[in-house]
């Protein structure tokens, strides 16, 4: 009976702690690679790449390519380090043509100011070294041209556009204008 008893409480505290990994997304949307350090690991990203590492949750430093260092409690599951602390664009792209899905959703309709250009509509900038991921697709990642709903669920995803995306979308738009 003991040994029953004390497998069941070592199930318990082992199935208690769950998961206790994070895993880091690290960014590099420039041209050039950079080198950075999370704690004593040296990570090397290429240009406009994204390299993955995991560690444990709890507190980590990075070493910037700059050599400042950021301490963060790393506590969720996914985060985005932004090593180049660029600025990136995070904003819903709806499905459909109903208007009223442009209301209440995720990220609320405000200006914006990225890139030097003010903007107005459903975005986010997103500049800090470490973000936590509230993104169904990442910078240089294509959205679906379509998407599979259930009953009652938002025909909506996020994305994240790095500033070479968001520049070539613009290129793109101005060149269909002049076609």
């Amino acid at each position: 009976m003991k040994n029953l008893f004390a497998l069941l409480l070592s199930v318990v505290l082992i199935s208690s702690c769950g998961p206790s990994l994070v895993d880091l997304a690290i960014d590099n949307p420039t041209s050039t690679a950079v080198v950075l350090m999370v704690d004593s690991l040296e990570v090397e990203v290429p240009p406009k790449e994204v390299v993955w590492v995991e560690m444990g949750k709890g507190d980590h430093t990075i070493k910037l390519p700059t050599d400042s260092l950021v301490t963060f409690n790393f506590t969720e599951k996914m985060y985005m380090v932004n090593p180049t602390q660029s600025q990136y664009l995070k904003y819903e792209e709806i499905y459909g043509d109903n208007p009223m899905l442009a209301l209440g959703g995720p990220i609320s309709k405000k200006k914006v100011t990225y890139l030097g250009m003010e903007l107005e509509g459903n975005y986010d900038v997103v500049d800090q070294v470490v973000n936590k991921i509230s993104w169904d697709y990442g910078p240089r990642e294509n959205l679906p041209e379509m998407i599979e709903i259930e009953a009652g669920d938002r025909p909506a995803l996020i994305k994240l556009m790095d500033p070479y995306e968001f520049i070539g979308l613009i290129s793109q738009a101005a060149a269909a204008e002049g076609e």
